[in-house]
């Protein structure tokens, strides 16, 4: 059988959902591609589309120089990930531009040069493909609510209440898939029940939270980033929360209990900060005044807790929260940022606000 021959039969077999295929090495790559490109119909390929991106793959590493698709595994991890912070989880229109973009640049690729284009070629079908899970993965807890709902797991045994995470383990390896999630579940678990201790949330913010914290997972030694949304009423200037994504990276070269812990807790604490300047706070331009004026910063690089919070007042409130309740003068997210009155103010704030909410607390308990 010719490899033209073989290689359709298999597509073939693919499409009446034969579940092993295999590939002959040292096959043509342009002339697999080809077949591929045809067979499939990829340029009118959309994202409901069922690729068989496992077979795909299979081809390119049975057919291409072993040296171009170890090149394109080596710097796969690093885009997928900047992919990941590109793109908010809830916006299908952006999925489907992205994807219709993979696609363009892959009927684009030059065939010059073979380890050029098997380089190429494995690193856009692999980024396809997350693009694709990016959008499945979403349709599926919206839609279908599968079982990425963890079971209940009581954050706070003093108050007998529960809390849930959407949580999509799926992404880690599957030697550590129980055990990193499962540790990943329990340092959020400790942190809200630790933010209900101490007045920081209460019973109302935990019910508005509940199964609105999505988790997932990244395979990077990077930091990831995450996603707060909230939706503004144009007409009543009504601020509503939607959700909170988290994205966690699981770094295999640096894999420790201490570094996922606080890894963790660092960007929910984060995004709570966004949560409380928009839902607890009543006067955050007390906050805002003392480095931004009109949105315009006013103090020194050097007098934020990190480069990140000086983006706009929300980020440097965001930072600051979380520098402030980690106690993090040895967070290594934020590095150990130097005191100065600037950020005494903004630690002076916090302490402020959250001895008026325990006080708040303590009144109801009294009129109950």
């Amino acid at each position: 059988m010719t490899l033209k021959k073989w290689l359709l039969s298999t597509l073939i077999l693919w499409i009446a959902s034969v579940p092993y295929l295999s590939f002959w090495a040292n096959s043509n790559v342009f002339e697999v591609y080809q077949l591929i490109d045809t067979t499939l119909k990829l340029k009118s390929a959309t994202l409901t589309n069922d690729i068989p991106y496992s077979t795909i793959i299979e081809a390119f590493e049975k057919s291409c120089p072993i040296e171009a698709i170890n090149e394109a595994k080596k710097d796969l991890p690093t885009l997928q990930n900047a992919w990941w912070s590109s793109v908010s989880t809830n916006k299908n229109k952006v999925l489907k531009e992205r994807f219709d973009t993979i696609k363009d640049l892959i009927s684009w690729v030059k065939k010059d040069s073979e380890s050029e284009f098997c380089k190429q070629q494995y690193t856009l079908f692999s980024l396809l493909k997350t693009t694709q899970e990016l959008y499945n993965w979403k349709k599926t807890l919206t839609v279908e609510k599968k079982s990425v709902l963890t079971e209940k797991n009581e954050h706070s045994s003093a108050n007998n209440k529960w809390f849930r995470f959407v949580h999509d383990p799926s992404w880690l390896p599957t030697n550590i898939r129980s055990s990193f999630s499962k540790a990943t579940e329990n340092y959020l678990q400790s942190t809200l029940a630790d933010m209900l201790v101490r007045h920081i949330l209460d019973d109302k913010d935990i019910k508005t939270l509940n199964n609105k914290i999505v988790v997932s997972y990244v395979q990077s030694c990077e930091v990831t980033e995450w996603n707060f949304r909230a939706v503004k009423n144009l007409t009543t200037n009504e601020v509503s929360f939607k959700d909170i994504t988290l994205i966690i990276s699981y770094c295999k070269s640096n894999n420790t209990a201490q570094r996922n812990e606080r890894h963790v807790r660092q960007i929910l604490a984060h995004e709570l900060g966004h949560y409380i300047y928009f839902f607890k706070d009543k006067n955050p331009s007390s906050f805002s005044e003392i480095c931004w004026n009109k949105w315009v910063m006013n103090c020194l690089p050097s007098e934020f807790v990190s480069k990140y919070a000086t983006k706009s007042v929300e980020e440097d409130y965001a930072e600051s929260f979380a520098f402030w309740y980690l106690d993090a003068s040895d967070n290594k997210e934020h590095g150990s940022a130097p005191y100065n009155e600037p950020m005494n103010r903004r630690e002076r704030h916090f302490e402020r606000l959250f001895e008026e909410e325990e006080e708040d607390d303590d009144d109801d308990e009294n009129n109950n």
